[in-house]
């Protein structure tokens, strides 16, 4: 069997909005500061209105940076695996098999709500990757529902069960 991909995509820039809102009101402060000290700013030339412009151009620099970094996360889910790929100059791939997973929750808080986006939380028996989080992403609970749908498909199919031992040696099967 082929495997496909089922979703793919980045986490919502809502994620920066608190950070978007500082750098504008940051912008907003240092530009009414630069326009009430122009009249003496102008007069000592570029030595002093280079420095007064890079200043000025710091919040959305630092605004710009938090938005590439989050889209320098991608995520893949295909009917095998979950694949992450991070990074901006150099960059990192990993990949984790469904049938590895253990549980997955969603959690939607009200303003993520509004936007119709949720975080992803799954539970694997990875040791490398015990808990993968796919925050603010757009249908989550379609989302989850299509991971636990391709979950159960890969388990028959390689089939694999999760077997948990609590402490006193019980088994209990998933």
């Amino acid at each position: 069997m082929e495997e496909k991909t089922i979703w793919s995509g980045t986490s919502s820039q809502i994620i920066n909005f608190g950070v978007f809102v500082l750098c504008g009101l940051a912008f907003a402060v240092l530009l009414a500061g630069l326009i009430l000290l122009w009249p003496k700013l102008a007069p000592l030339g570029p030595a002093a209105l280079v420095p007064a412009f890079v200043i000025l151009l710091l919040p959305l620099a630092y605004a710009l940076f938090k938005s590439i970094l989050i889209k320098a996360v991608r995520y893949e889910i295909t009917s095998e695996r979950i694949k992450i790929s991070s990074g901006i100059f150099s960059k990192k791939n990993s990949a984790m098999e469904l049938y590895r997973v253990k549980d997955y929750t969603m959690e939607a808080p009200f303003f993520y709500r509004l936007f119709h986006l949720g975080n992803i939380c799954i539970l694997t028996s990875d040791r490398s990757t015990p808990q993968i989080t796919l925050p603010a992403v757009p249908n989550a609970k379609k989302l989850m529902d299509d991971i636990r749908t391709y979950v159960e498909l890969r388990r028959d199919q390689k089939r694999v069960r999760e077997v948990d031992f609590d402490q006193v040696g019980d088994i209990e099967e998933n």
